[in-house]
């Protein structure tokens, strides 16, 4: 019984890490269209007078888009900002416990986020709610379910890691010392 959950685990952690680096590489190609459409707005701008129109309003959506498609992995490989003064005193279940704690309280402010945005992405999509200044207008209801949705997909990761900060501390509180320090 215990290979079988082992299997399971192993998948689930495989599938999750999958998803999550997915989650990644789709933020990266999409900073980089940002990137991309900052330096055609520029040269168009200077050289051109004929600026991208919306720019601002792209970029300034995109942010908060790019922010959030990152986050579950950076959660999941445990690159959190982390002061290690007490953490380094404790035991290896009280580094668990620590981490179990602090993935705890992360979860609850990502599920925070996902319920509190939940009405607001719903309206959202009623009333097609558009953010502009007039000559172009942006949607905003697919960034607000994204926020929704990623928020969602984060708790999912902070529960996976408080499984593991609990049931294997061993295997990861040399992990996030070892990073904390870097």
């Amino acid at each position: 019984m215990a290979s079988r959950n082992d299997n399971v685990e192993a998948r689930i952690e495989r599938i999750v890490g999958t998803f999550t680096k997915w989650l990644n590489v789709f933020s990266a190609a999409w900073l980089f269209s940002v990137a991309l459409l900052i330096l055609y707005d520029v040269v168009g701008r200077e050289l051109f007078s004929a600026p991208f129109h919306g720019t601002n309003e792209i970029v300034a959506n995109s942010v908060l888009s790019i922010l959030f498609l990152q986050l579950p992995l950076s959660i999941l490989n445990r690159n959190s900002l982390r002061t290690t003064i007490v953490f380094d005193m404790l035991g290896t279940r009280g580094k668990g416990f620590v981490d179990a704690l602090s993935y705890f309280l992360a979860g609850l402010l990502f599920l925070s986020i996902a319920i509190g945005g939940w009405p607001n992405m719903i309206e959202a999509w009623e009333i097609l709610e558009q953010e502009g200044s007039g000559i172009v207008n942006i949607p905003v209801y697919p960034i607000r379910s994204l926020v929704v949705f990623v928020s969602i997909i984060a708790v999912g990761v902070c529960s996976l890691l408080i499984y593991q900060s609990v049931s294997r501390p061993q295997d990861f509180v040399s992990d996030s010392t070892e990073s904390a320090g870097e």
